[in-house]
């Protein structure tokens, strides 16, 4: 039975200014003396100014046994001899919350940036901010005529949490940029040596487009309309269509694509829906050839192999499996792979910081320093209302 009170549905648990003043100050200040971020050629790089405040030595490949492992998924060329494979390379890292996938992912990128020079792309997300250990070099794009709401919320519920207008962002990231569609965040917005935290636009502006001018790539269309994409599909759908515009459109500087729980874009459930899920998959798994000869890398991660579409699992030519969990020891828990070269399961007794990378040929453990963040709090940044 109704009241007839109107129920006040606002946040309570909101930190005044003077508290969201304390909670930006947990934040590093933003990084903008570097190379990247003035232009002078004579300043350090962005790359080296991160190595040297995590404390990561210089890329050295001879520290490694088997070359076309992790030198050859790390070091990019557009020739290669030997046991090197020419081109973007890609791998899935494996592993249970909490062993080390999203430090990882912050090692990888300052490692592209050190050795490539790379244009480094992690997929943001309105759910996670793993990326802010490097939010001094990060120049943050979100899609041009969105609002957006960003908040900074602590892992303790109880404690208050700031919300933030968008320029009050940039207390924390080196720079925000608007992007007005796929093609245009590739050629304007990205820069080369540089950490860039997108965020799709929920919109998916220029998708369809980008879809249609490609002459060889058709899909059937969702059922009860003419397009394969549209403003109502998810938001992370969008990046199906950035890959796409990325590998036709370019520019074809080498590019790093971090995708951190690909089974949120590429699941294995993924069915010929109302919004082309499915279809989408497919487009991905048959750009990824592309990819690698265009100069773009993929390396995903996520809790488990059976949560990524089986399509995208056949294309992934490296794997990482992350400690605390055993190592496949034989091909058919890995698929797409006709081997591996394990006979025996060593990384359930790693410790965080180690993981092992292999291909149908070798493997070989590695470890990487901890990056971690200045605060606790999280990052939310996700569409507004107008």
């Amino acid at each position: 039975m109704s009241t007839g009170k109107t129920i006040d549905w606002g946040d309570e648990n909101v930190a005044d200014d003077e508290t969201k003043r304390e909670i930006l100050a947990q934040f590093p200040e933003p990084v903008r003396t570097t190379r990247q971020a003035t232009g002078n050629a004579s300043r350090w790089t962005d790359e080296r100014h991160m190595r040297e405040r995590f404390g990561v030595p210089a890329w050295d490949a001879t520290r490694f046994d088997y070359p076309d492992v992790v030198p050859n998924c790390w070091e990019h060329s557009w020739e290669a001899d030997g046991d090197r494979i020419a081109g973007g390379t890609d791998f899935l890292a494996r592993g249970k919350p909490g062993k080390g996938k999203s430090t990882l992912a912050n090692y990888v990128a300052v490692r592209q940036v050190e050795v490539n020079n790379e244009k480094v792309v992690w997929r943001g997300s309105s759910s996670r901010s793993e990326w802010l250990p490097l939010a001094p070099y990060t120049v943050l794009c979100l899609p041009e005529g969105v609002p957006v709401t960003a908040r900074l919320e602590s892992k303790d519920p109880t404690e208050p949490a700031a919300e933030l207008d968008v320029d009050e962002l940039e207390a924390i990231v080196r720079e925000v940029r608007r992007y007005s569609d796929p093609v245009d965040l590739n050629r304007r917005v990205l820069d080369q040596g540089t950490f860039h935290v997108v965020y799709p636009d929920p919109r998916l502006r220029g998708c369809q487009e980008v879809y249609e001018r490609d002459a060889e790539k058709r899909y059937d269309t969702p059922p009860n309309r003419s397009t394969l994409f549209a403003e109502e599909d998810p938001a992370n759908h969008w990046w199906f269509a950035w890959a796409l515009a990325r590998v036709n459109h370019g520019p074809h500087h080498w590019a790093t694509w971090i995708c951190d729980e690909v089974g949120d874009i590429a699941p294995q459930s993924a069915r010929k829906d109302q919004f082309g899920t499915f279809q989408k998959v497919e487009l991905l798994k048959d750009m990824w050839v592309d990819a690698r000869k265009f100069g773009l890398s993929i390396f995903l991660f996520g809790h488990s192999e059976v949560d990524i579409h089986e399509k995208i699992r056949h294309k992934i030519r490296w794997r990482i499996q992350m400690p605390g969990t055993a190592n496949p020891t034989t091909a058919s828990d890995v698929v797409g792979f006709e081997s591996v070269p394990m006979d025996r399961q060593v990384t359930d007794e790693y410790s965080i910081g180690k993981a092992l990378m292999y291909n149908e040929t070798h493997f070989e453990a590695f470890r990487w320093r901890d990056m971690p963040s200045a605060t606790s709090y999280k990052l939310k940044i996700e569409e507004g209302r107008t």
